[in-house]
C-alpha cells in the first residue's frame, strides 16, 4: 500500500456512555447565520434494549443529553431535511414506516410518517425537498415530506444497503452484489440509468464529492475503498484496502472536500488527507483545481491516512459525521465522541 495510518488518538475530545449501541449519528446542520457554529447532533440507537432516538450538545469538552424518545424498532437510518427536521428509518416489518421529526429548540417532535416497500429500511438519505429510502427488500423510493405516496418507486432484485442523492435528479444506490446503480427519478421504471460494478463485494456507504460530485467513494464490506469517476465509470480509478473488516460510512468533508473519512466494524475512524495531496491534480478546464482523487496516481502517492480515535477501540464504529472540522462518532462501544479532524 501507498499510504500509512498512523493512530493519531486526539488530545482534544469527549466521550459519553449512552448505554445503547448507535447505529446513525448525524451533525444537525447549520442554518444560514453565519455565526452558527456545529453544536448539537441526533443519534439513533439499535439493540434488545435502551433504543431511542437523542439529541445531544456536543463539543470536544464535554457531551449533554437534551431530549430523548424511545424507540419500539431498531434505527437503521438518520438524514436531515433541513437543520429543524430530519427522517428515521428502522426495521418495523408489520407498519414499514419512515418518521419524520423536528428539533425545537432543545426538543424532539415526530410529525409525519411515511409508508416504505420495505420491511427493513437499511439507509435513508435527504435533499432538502426529497426523501430516499432503500431496503432489505430491494425497493428504492422517493419521498416528498407533506405526500403520503412516494414519488417515485423501483425495485431490485436484491438488498440495498445504501444510497445518496446524486446531482438534481437522480439516486445513488449500493446493492449486497457489488454494484451502484444511479437511478433517474425523472423516469418511472426498473432500469437505472447507468451502473458501476467491479466485484461481488457488498457495497455499504457511497459518499458524493461536495465540489466535484463526478467523483464517487464507495466502501465495501470486505474493508476495501473504491474511487470512480462517474464520467468514465467502466473500471474504478483506484482501490484503498484501509480496513480489516467492513466500512459502514464514507464520508467526503464539506469544508475540506479532498478529505476522505470512513469508519469501520474494526473500530477505526479514518481520516483520508486528499487535501495535503492539492498540488498533484492540476487544472480543469475553467481554471479551477482537479481533486487528487481524480488522478490516475493517486493510489501510488503516499498519502497520511489518520486513525482518530488511536488504537485501543476495537469494537464497531457504525457511523460518524464531519462539520467545521468536528467529529461524533459512535457504535457498538454504547459511547458517543466527540472530536476534531487532524487537519486543523
Amino acid at each position: 500500500q501507498h499510504y500509512y495510518i498512523t493512530n493519531n488518538l486526539r488530545e482534544v475530545m469527549a466521550t459519553k456512555f449512552v448505554g445503547e449501541n448507535l447505529s446513525c449519528v448525524k451533525w444537525v446542520p447549520l442554518s444560514n447565520s453565519v455565526l452558527d457554529r456545529a453544536s448539537l447532533c441526533v443519534t439513533v440507537g439499535k439493540g434488545s434494549s435502551n433504543k431511542s432516538v437523542s439529541l445531544w450538545e456536543c463539543s470536544t469538552e464535554k457531551i449533554k443529553l437534551l431530549a430523548k424518545t424511545p424507540l419500539t424498532t431498531n434505527g437503521t437510518g438518520l438524514a436531515f431535511l433541513s437543520h429543524k427536521t430530519f427522517v428515521t428509518g428502522g426495521d418495523d416489518s408489520d407498519n414499514q414506516l419512515l418518521q419524520v421529526w423536528n428539533v425545537l429548540g432543545d426538543e424532539l417532535e415526530t410529525t409525519t410518517t411515511l409508508k416504505t416497500g420495505n420491511k427493513l429500511t437499511t439507509h435513508v438519505s435527504c435533499t432538502e425537498k426529497l426523501i430516499a429510502s432503500v431496503g432489505e427488500e430491494g425497493f428504492l423510493q422517493v419521498h416528498i415530506p407533506a405526500q403520503s405516496r412516494p414519488v417515485y418507486s423501483t425495485k431490485c432484485e436484491m438488498c440495498l444497503n445504501t444510497s445518496t442523492f446524486y446531482l438534481s435528479h437522480s439516486v445513488l444506490v449500493g446493492t449486497s452484489a457489488g454494484q451502484v446503480h444511479c437511478y433517474d427519478t425523472r423516469q418511472q421504471g426498473q432500469m437505472p440509468a447507468s451502473t458501476m460494478s467491479s466485484e461481488l463485494v457488498s457495497i455499504l456507504g457511497i459518499a458524493v464529492h461536495t465540489t466535484q460530485p463526478f467523483i464517487i467513494a464507495n466502501s465495501r464490506s470486505d474493508g476495501s475503498l473504491l474511487i470512480w469517476d462517474m464520467r468514465n465509470n467502466r473500471y474504478p480509478l483506484a482501490t484503498f484496502a484501509g480496513h480489516a473488516s467492513a466500512i459502514w460510512e464514507v464520508q467526503f468533508e464539506k469544508e475540506k472536500s479532498d478529505n476522505l473519512y470512513t469508519c469501520s466494524e474494526d473500530g477505526q475512524l479514518l481520516m483520508w488527507n486528499g487535501a495535503a495531496l492539492s498540488g498533484v491534480g492540476g487544472l480543469l478546464g475553467g481554471g479551477g483545481k482537479v481533486s487528487p482523487w481524480l488522478t490516475p496516481e493517486i493510489s501510488h502517492q503516499k498519502m497520511d491516512v489518520f486513525n482518530l480515535l488511536g488504537s485501543d477501540n476495537k469494537l464497531s464504529i457504525n457511523s460518524f459525521d464531519v462539520l467545521q472540522g468536528k467529529v461524533v462518532c459512535g457504535g457498538a462501544r454504547q459511547t458517543l465522541f466527540c472530536t476534531d479532524s487532524c487537519d486543523e
